[in-house]
């Protein structure tokens, strides 16, 4: 095996992880995401009861 096949190997192999990391980056990505939205929700929905519990609805 020359340099240069030895050097394309290596280098195919950390574009092999690389892409592992970025498949596993995207989903912790994902997932924070989702849990934004839930949480954004939630405060939406605590706001409300807030905001009526202070005008007497509650």
């Amino acid at each position: 095996m020359n340099v240069i096949e030895n050097r394309a190997m290596k280098d195919e192999e950390k574009m092999e992880i690389q892409e592992m990391q970025l498949k596993v980056a995207k989903h912790i990505a994902e997932e924070a995401d989702r849990k934004y939205e839930e949480v954004a929700r939630k405060l939406v929905i605590l706001d409300s009861v807030d905001r009526a519990a202070h005008i007497g609805f509650v």
